[in-house]
């Protein structure tokens, strides 16, 4: 994979604070199978830097860069997913 740190925050960046506040809800439920839900006590009063770094120590770069999008397109931000996509 192609996708660094740096790249998957510019995409967390692109989000709103409402927007991030539901990222991190979905990161709590849980959203794709293989990736295990990640505590609201680790997602409390966490800025995108430390979602991102969170994220990674969770589920490592790849899969990281795989939840963020299936996040984003439940999050109807499918052209956000898409720029993800595309650096694949």
């Amino acid at each position: 994979m192609g996708i660094s740190s740096d790249e998957l925050l510019a995409i967390l960046d692109e989000l709103g604070a409402a927007e991030v506040k539901r990222f991190q809800w979905y990161l709590n439920k849980g959203v794709l199978e293989g990736f295990p839900s990640i505590p609201k006590g680790r997602l409390e009063d966490k800025d995108r830097t430390d979602i991102v770094d969170t994220m990674v120590q969770a589920y490592n770069l790849d899969g990281a860069v795989t939840i963020t999008v299936e996040i984003l397109k439940k999050m109807n931000q499918n052209s956000l997913a898409g720029k993800l996509q595309e650096n694949l």
